[in-house]
């Protein structure tokens, strides 16, 4: 029986590829992602952070919807060169999306308000109705508490008292704030596979911080980009990626979260979450108008890029516009615009 070595679930699909080597997994908790074997990067990955990004952010088959997407720790151009041939429906069954520590790390809740935000929000999208009971088997739980299972100086994992300790400090306060209700013990050994956490609930109180959550401005680190995607325009996206980054941000590019060329509730929510949206125009690409209409809607602040030479719309012509000749130039440009602008 495989086990993740990320989570610990059992019985999860394993699969050993070639050229390059890399081993992929599926797991109901941390989703599709693979480690490739070509450059170690796996290596360099801290698991601690590593579980809670992939069952918070991670890629799973859903009722009546196949997956392509999963994440991978091969090289960046690889996985934007293989999205392009699954785009282009050439034979390519999936899609990957790169992952590297860096883009964990930028995404890790840096305080404790934020790691309890975050679960309250994944609280309610475990949800199917308001009150709902919520029942967590032990790999989910200590993801989604963002427990440290593993000792800082190798892999091995802590002992089940520490992760109960962990476990409960979370939940405790959860309980204590008025968040949640409901039965606040680990049912069974956190060894055993049958074990699991609950059940609880998300409280009246709990859902008023939700509502205040989502209201307001988003202020993590998520930036979405709307841009069109393929083989011609992978320099000008990094270079997007690299400002973006140099600023302190994440990077989503709408091909991460959008599927079959339409427009989905996913991608809408994903530019609701983004802290801001940056869209280049070069293209003229309807796709990317509707997206920054959407987020100028919603209040976001949207900065625009494009190449010079290249005539804008007159609804948009008269928005201060990045106006770039090489791509190599944007990275910069943009982290000045972002830390101008964003506050």
């Amino acid at each position: 029986m495989e086990q993740c070595p990320v989570c610990g679930k059992r019985g999860i699909f394993k699969q050993v590829c070639y050229d390059p080597t890399a081993v992929f997994y599926e797991c109901p908790v941390c989703g599709r992602y693979e480690y490739s074997m070509e450059n170690n990067a796996y290596e360099e990955l801290d698991y601690n952070e590593l579980a809670p990004f992939l069952f918070y952010e991670g890629f799973r088959n859903q009722q009546g919807r196949v997956e392509h997407r999963y994440y991978s720790t091969k090289s960046r151009e690889w996985c934007d060169t293989y999205t392009v041939e699954f785009r282009n429906d050439n034979n390519i069954a999936e899609m990957p999306v790169h992952m590297d520590q860096k883009i964990i790390s930028l995404w890790f809740p840096k305080s404790f308000s934020q790691k309890i935000d975050m679960i309250l929000i994944k609280l309610n999208e475990l949800t199917e109705f308001v009150g709902q009971e919520i029942k967590l088997d032990i790999p989910s739980l200590l993801s989604c508490m963002f427990v440290r299972r593993f000792k800082l100086d190798n892999r091995e994992t802590v002992e089940d008292k520490e992760l109960v300790k962990q476990v409960l400090y979370m939940t405790s306060y959860l309980f204590e704030i008025g968040y949640v209700k409901g039965i606040n013990c680990i049912n069974g050994d956190v060894s055993r596979a049958d074990s699991y956490y609950g059940e609880i609930s998300i409280t009246p109180k709990g859902y008023d911080r939700i509502d205040q959550l989502q209201q307001r401005d988003n202020d993590g680190k998520d930036v979405l980009v709307a841009m069109r995607f393929g083989s011609e325009t992978l320099k000008l996206r990094e270079a997007i990626r690299e400002g973006i980054f140099e600023a302190g941000y994440h990077a989503i590019f709408i091909d991460e979260v959008e599927h079959n060329g339409f427009i989905t509730p996913e991608l809408l929510s994903r530019i609701n979450k983004s802290r801001f949206v940056v869209v280049d125009l070069t293209h003229r690409n309807n796709g990317a108008y509707f997206e920054e209409g959407y987020a100028m809607g919603l209040g976001k602040t949207v900065i625009q890029l494009c190449k010079k030479g290249v005539e804008l719309h007159f609804d948009i012509a008269q928005i201060n516009t990045i106006m770039w000749e090489d791509e190599k130039d944007i990275p910069l440009r943009l982290k000045n615009r972002i830390e101008a602008t964003i506050k």
